[in-house]
């Protein structure tokens, strides 16, 4: 009779579950959820869309892990850019220090030649000041990051150190024609 009296109880225990509402998620109808999700295909329809929601998501992480490796390399392009910039300013004022030197070792005889080379030595000197100018301006903008902050300041720079050695290209000239002047 113990027997019997278990088998009805099981078996209402079995009826009073399957009377409730069953979701077909396993994690909230138990094991009744379980059967009626996998009975009616919704269990796997929840798989596949887990699924594909993985997919998609590890998809979008290779795309940002990709993106993420192109601005790092555009970051090392920028400050090999900019480590050239400063060593171009760098070899510049060499460049016009060594000028001044020269132009203050010239034997003057004229006035005119005299003139002439205080104007030189003038022109070296507002030069060299643009010059003090361009490596601070370069000194801030690799204090901020670099040139892949800031491209188009980066951009100007160069554009004025371009100038800077044409300027020096100029007066280096204006120097040879002096020298050859006096000699």
């Amino acid at each position: 009779m113990n027997a019997k009296i278990l088998w009805a109880g099981f078996f209402l225990l079995v009826l009073s579950a399957g009377c409730g509402p069953v979701s077909d998620d396993p994690r909230q109808g138990g094991l009744a959820g379980y059967w009626h999700g996998t009975s009616s295909g919704k269990y796997e329809e929840r798989q596949q869309q887990r699924r594909q929601q993985l997919e998609q998501e590890q998809q979008t992480n290779q795309q940002l892990q990709h993106q993420s490796l192109a601005l790092k390399s555009e970051q090392e392009l920028q400050d090999r850019k900019l480590a050239h910039e400063q060593k171009q300013v760098v070899s510049l004022e060499k460049k016009l220090r060594s000028l001044k030197a020269n132009v203050s070792k010239l034997r003057l005889q004229s006035e005119q030649q005299k003139k002439e080379a205080a104007s030189l030595l003038e022109q070296i000197q507002q030069t060299n000041q643009r010059i003090e100018q361009q490596k601070a301006a370069i000194a801030e903008l690799d204090r901020k990051g670099g040139s892949g902050v800031d491209p188009d300041q980066a951009r100007i720079l160069e554009l004025e150190r371009d100038r800077l050695a044409d300027e020096y290209r100029k007066l280096n000239k204006y120097y040879q024609a002096l020298s050859n002047a006096i000699h």
